[in-house]
């Protein structure tokens, strides 16, 4: 049986009167310790002199999850709380290049959050890159880096800017390869590698639904491995959520996609893809149930070649 408005408004009402208690009788008694008063009235233990079961403080930190300040003062009340409060406070990391310009000050957060434990917590990953510089490279990982950041094992959501995929290739998995069973959604903008490595890139990850491509980079013919030699994973990508694309015409990349995994979309947004769209339209014709165009001159242009009838 499911509780009423009124039984989580009791509830809620109860977790913040107790937290309130707590946190008046825990300055109380640091006040006390520094006037020197350590009378066992005074003394606050770890133990929570009401406890709650852990699945009622669960429900009320839920009702908190978007006032990160709330949030903050749960995990200093006590152990359950904090345990209850953490994985909401650290469900994205987001890496930015250091404020010299050092590539891999972009990646000095990673030893304090190892060592906080916090890595298998994070839900998602940001990395940001100006347009001049694309500091995350394999040279930007140390030894130590790369083992830190192979903690990440329970990353759903990958959110890349200007990512040169063409610079890790082959071998991305060395440095994405924990992403791999966890991941359902990815978001690309401007990726910098040819069509072939960006599919081979895609199918690294196993369990991924949602796909997002913004623009797109080609870089020069000199490539780090030549395109045929790439040889796509066993395991091939699920492909059924939403697929947006902007401002991206490589069809080869949709091509080989299909030709090695399959497209199953169920929803797409497509603006700016030239001719991929009637490639996409013809992969994900059984299981596509949302379609949406951007400019309308596109409808009309597939309306008169007899694709969409």
């Amino acid at each position: 049986m499911h509780p009423n408005v009124s039984d989580l408004y009791v509830i809620y009402t109860s977790g913040i009167t107790l937290f309130t208690r707590i946190v008046w009788y825990r300055g109380k008694a640091k006040i006390n310790l520094l006037l020197g008063y350590t009378s066992p009235e005074t003394l606050v233990t770890d133990k929570a002199p009401f406890p709650l079961p852990h699945e009622i403080v669960e429900m009320i930190i839920d009702h908190l999850i978007y006032d990160l300040r709330a949030l903050k003062a749960c995990s200093l009340t006590c152990y359950s709380w904090y345990i209850a409060a953490v994985p909401h406070l650290h469900h994205t990391i987001t890496f930015r290049e250091g404020t010299f310009g050092a590539a891999r000050a972009g990646l000095k957060p990673l030893p304090k959050l190892h060592e906080l434990g916090i890595l298998p917590l994070v839900r998602e990953v940001r990395v940001y890159q100006s347009r001049e510089s694309r500091w995350l490279m394999p040279s930007t990982f140390s030894r130590r880096d790369l083992r830190y950041f192979s903690a990440f094992t329970n990353v759903q959501k990958l959110r890349l800017e200007r990512l040169d995929i063409s610079s890790f290739t082959p071998g991305v998995a060395q440095y994405f390869g924990q992403f791999t069973a966890t991941l359902r959604s990815i978001a690309l903008f401007a990726p910098y590698c040819t069509p072939r490595q960006l599919s081979y890139f895609l199918s690294l990850f196993s369990n991924l639904d949602d796909i997002e491509i913004r623009g797109f980079s080609s870089p020069s013919p000199r490539t780090t491995i030549p395109d045929p030699e790439l040889v796509h994973p066993a395991s091939t990508p699920r492909l059924r959520g939403r697929l947006v694309v902007s401002s991206f015409r490589e069809v080869e990349t949709w091509k080989d996609l299909i030709t090695s995994c399959g497209l199953r979309f169920r929803t797409m947004d497509l603006r700016n893809v030239a001719d991929s769209t009637p490639v996409l339209l013809e992969a994900c014709s059984e299981t596509l149930e949302t379609l949406r165009f951007f400019p309308v001159d596109a409808i009309s242009k597939y309306f008169r070649a007899g694709l969409l009838m």
